[in-house]
């Protein structure tokens, strides 16, 4: 008796268990389903905006003045560099630069913010001796193309593993709950019963002569006992 009440007690706990377990899967895997997007937002990961480069430019004859309009991002742009496009270089935000000849030259600009972001625009700088020219620079080859698939991948990585956990945790609570309702459903008794030699043999000669007597037939005459 004592035993069969330890049985029932563990087998409510781990009843209890296994349900609490389910109950705490299906609640999140609904709040999942129901609004997927607010969960794949939380996992992506904060990325700072970068700045973005661009200058105009204003020629008359060689001398030439570039007038910086980058836009910053998160962090305020710290430091400019220009290539002149003619080996020749300046670290000023607005610089005016003289060149040698006439000629065309790609100028480009690369800015960098507090956060180390960094932003590069080129322009084709047209050098006529006597003329006034003037431009805007563009992005730079491949701005804007950097995708980071980490970043991108992570948040469905995420979600399957979500997923495939809340699966894991259901099996482990069903098999939990499951474990517990063997221990206390009732149980079948079980009566052994053991036939002697000597009552199986009567009543096997009982059977033939049941099923000889309709026919007339005479049922076989049993061996003598052996002593």
């Amino acid at each position: 008796m004592k035993r069969d009440l330890v049985e029932l007690l563990l087998g409510v706990g781990v009843m209890a268990v296994g349900l609490v377990i389910l109950l705490f899967t299906l609640w999140n895997a609904l709040a999942l389903a129901q609004n997927p997007g607010a969960f794949l937002e939380n996992q992506i990961p904060d990325q700072p905006q970068p700045p973005s480069a661009s200058f105009d430019w204003t020629g008359t004859d060689r001398v030439v003045t570039f007038t910086d309009t980058s836009r910053a991002g998160d962090g305020a742009i710290v430091s400019w560099s220009w290539d002149f496009g003619d080996g020749n270089r300046s670290g000023a935000q607005t610089p005016s630069h003289q060149y040698a000849a006439d000629g065309v030259y790609q100028a480009s600009l690369v800015v960098e913010d507090s956060n180390g972001a960094r932003s590069t625009g080129v322009a084709q700088v047209d050098v006529v001796t006597g003329a006034t020219r003037s431009g805007r620079s563009i992005g730079g080859v491949g701005e804007g193309l950097d995708l980071d698939l980490g970043g991108i991948l992570l948040p469905f990585a995420v979600a399957f593993l979500t997923f495939g956990l809340y699966i894991v945790m259901a099996m482990v609570g069903g098999a939990v709950l499951k474990a517990g309702w063997n221990l206390i459903k009732p149980r079948p008794e079980t009566i052994r019963v053991r036939l002697k030699p000597s009552h199986l043999t009567r009543q096997l000669e009982e059977d033939a002569a049941a099923a000889l007597a309709p026919s007339g037939m005479r049922p076989p005459v049993p061996p003598p006992p052996n002593p």
